[in-house]
């Protein structure tokens, strides 16, 4: 009796032990957040290697308290809160919210809840329509809710003069290409320039996604998009399903493509 007292004693110091273990794994940030905030180019260095808040991921607050991922972006755009990766024991993302100290340089603060409030704006528009979905292209073809019905929908938003929107074409073309017999898949995309101007430019650089021209105002009145380029996927409901950079839309592409 006394040894199976022992055996009991022993498994419950290792399953603290390993809990322990787990939770200090879980707590431990990819990047330290003093370097993090160190300065404007310390941010978007991990931005840029560490951040991928239009995926799905998994959300803590300052306690490491499970909470949703629109609570974790709500906090982040409110303003003063970091969004500290961690590292995590599988593959699936996971960010605790963290408090900004006050010697913070008020002009990163901005930086980081400006980025916060673009994400949730984007989180915000999931599971619903696209407002004022009525297009033509340059070829003269409609795209809009009947015509596109029971089709998924990858959208890019762009404009000729923005470079990062010209130098992921031939990867975006690829991707296209890899999607060629699915004909329940449409690629459109919606710039800001007019007709002359994007004729000139697809005259001299391939890009296989369908061109609808003059769309500044639809984008920064209605969809309230200000960061080029964008990308936006319709799921086969016609609803918004992500909104995000390409790898991300192409990642929810997989998904929707499998249903």
């Amino acid at each position: 009796m006394k040894t199976k007292h022992i055996l009991i004693g022993i498994s419950l110091l290792t399953l603290l032990s390993f809990n322990s273990i787990a939770q200090a794994k879980q707590e431990k940030p990819i990047v330290e957040p003093s370097k993090i905030l160190d300065d404007v180019m310390h941010w978007l260095y991990y931005d840029r290697d560490y951040l991928r808040l239009s995926d799905d991921f998994t959300a803590y607050d300052q306690t490491l308290k499970p909470i949703s991922k629109g609570r974790l972006l709500e906090k982040i755009a409110a303003g003063g809160y970091l969004p500290l990766r961690l590292v995590s024991t599988d593959e699936a993302p996971a960010y605790k919210l963290y408090k900004m100290p006050a010697s913070t340089k008020s002009d990163l603060k901005a930086i980081i809840k400006d980025y916060g409030q673009t994400h949730y704006k984007h989180y915000q528009k999931e599971g619903k329509k696209l407002p004022g979905f009525n297009f033509v292209d340059l070829n003269g073809k409609k795209y809009n809710e009947t015509s596109t019905k029971g089709k998924i929908v990858v959208f890019k938003f762009w404009f000729v003069n923005c470079l990062p929107c010209r130098q992921e074409m031939p990867e975006l073309n690829k991707r296209v290409a890899s999607y060629k017999n699915r004909k329940d898949i449409l690629f459109v995309s919606l710039a800001l320039d007019d007709k002359k101007k994007l004729k000139d430019f697809l005259k001299k650089t391939k890009f296989d996604y369908a061109v609808v021209s003059d769309q500044e105002l639809y984008l920064s009145n209605t969809l309230k998009i200000n960061a080029f380029p964008t990308h936006l996927i319709l799921n086969k409901k016609g609803l918004i399903a992500k909104v995000g950079d390409a790898d991300v839309i192409f990642t929810e592409l997989k998904k929707e493509a499998a249903l």
